[in-house]
């Protein structure tokens, strides 16, 4: 009676959202620390291994350790990490500078409009740049047999494809990034975790579809050389 009780109790759905919540806070405490403590060397690896492991939760491939796995899966994907880092950190690095460079422009001289001119050019293309990167990070853990350039010029088709979703995304990010700004202290705790669960609950079906499509394009006839012209000129 009482492990039948105890089996009952580890199958609720209170127990299972308690541990999925548990789960999620401890995830983000180490993401945190991964990051800040490799001086944001890591930091866009560390997202990569979030979003997978968020991913394999959601898809109900989860393991009993999740907390080792992050690490694992920051060396298992390493090679497209260090390139997401690369690219993540230099388009911060140019819209920041910009962005620095039109705050002092507006602040300090009379013809503060050419800054708001710029801003307007700016800000477009950096949310065009967010919802391919958003895409990509996504697309990730559904398509690996692309090479990396060719993951983000699908993830931009994704993007002007899917335009109701990525402005679904680009929304949730909004709102993640205005709880940010007014809760500085505690939400970043329980934040970034929390975040990409919810983007990748809403973008599942999608991709799922997605990832099913590219499969079956990697199969028809046009395309099943391939794979013997890479070995070819691997030799």
């Amino acid at each position: 009676m009482g492990k039948k009780t105890l089996e009952g109790k580890l199958n609720s759905p209170l127990y299972r959202y308690s541990k999925l919540a548990f789960d999620l806070l401890m995830l983000n405490i180490i993401f945190i620390l991964v990051s800040v403590l490799s001086l944001f060397v890591l930091f866009f690896p560390s997202l990569v291994s979030l979003h997978t492991i968020i991913n394999n939760i959601i898809n109900d491939k989860d393991d009993e350790n999740v907390y080792k796995t992050f690490f694992l899966e920051i060396k298992r994907q390493w090679s497209f990490s260090w390139r997401i880092e690369v690219l993540g950190m230099i388009i911060l690095l140019i819209i920041g500078v910009i962005i620095y460079f039109d705050f002092v422009v507006i602040v300090n001289t009379k013809v503060s409009y050419i800054g708001y001119i710029s801003l307007c050019f700016i800000i477009p293309i950096f949310l065009v740049l967010l919802s391919i990167f958003i895409n990509l990070m996504l697309f990730n853990n559904y398509y690996k047999d692309d090479t990396f350039m060719m993951m983000i010029q699908k993830s931009a088709l994704i993007s002007l494809k899917k335009k109701l979703l990525t402005f679904i995304n680009l929304i949730i990010f909004i709102c993640f990034f205005v709880i940010l700004f007014f809760i500085p202290y505690i939400a970043p705790f329980i934040s970034f975790s929390f975040y990409i669960y919810i983007i990748e609950a809403i973008n599942r079906k999608a991709f799922i579809e997605i990832s099913n499509n590219e499969k079956e394009r990697a199969l028809m006839v046009e395309n099943l050389f391939l794979p013997m012209v890479i070995e070819e000129k691997d030799k």
